[in-house]
């Protein structure tokens, strides 16, 4: 029998990710998942992060309402996405009401 070293998954995958492109990408989709906790309780209900694009993460909102609160609160949500997820390099934040889509 030979011995083996087993490598945990959390250990290889970010290699992996980076020889096949995808690293970046992989930290876009963390922005997604942190969304909630960036904005809080109250606007996850009506809010949810959908994509990141060239630097964009586009947003949608359940009302034109609080669309045009996130606005005043753009510069803010980037500083805290920024700082939570400091490998995606967002510009700002599209935000778009349900009602119009």
């Amino acid at each position: 029998m030979t011995d083996r070293k087993f490598t945990r998954v959390g250990e290889l995958l970010p290699s992996i990710l980076s020889k096949l492109g995808l690293e970046q990408r992989f930290k876009e989709q963390k922005v997604l998942a942190l969304w909630p906790s960036i904005v809080g309780e109250e606007l996850a209900a009506r809010t949810k992060a959908t994509r990141v694009d060239r630097g964009v993460l586009h947003v949608h909102v359940d009302h034109g309402a609080w669309m045009q609160e996130l606005h005043f609160m753009e510069k803010e949500l980037l500083r805290r996405l920024r700082a939570q997820a400091p490998g995606v390099k967002l510009k700002k934040i599209q935000f778009s009401s349900k009602e119009t889509n």
